[in-house]
């Protein structure tokens, strides 16, 4: 995997913006490697609400 990040769109960013300071990094990394799992170019704030309900079950 590459170590180069993914572009953001600006609702995702909004909502990696949410996450508590002291995972944002983890939790935006977690996030860009499914996003490039999936085969994405580019985060998006429908990604991320896919994942998130993934996440939790």
């Amino acid at each position: 995997m590459s170590d180069t990040s993914l572009p953001w769109d600006e609702d995702a960013l909004a909502r990696l913006e949410k996450i508590p300071s002291f995972v944002r990094n983890m939790a935006k990394a977690k996030i860009e490697k499914a996003d490039k799992e999936a085969g994405e170019s580019k985060v998006g704030s429908a990604f991320m609400e896919a994942h998130e309900a993934k996440s939790m079950g």
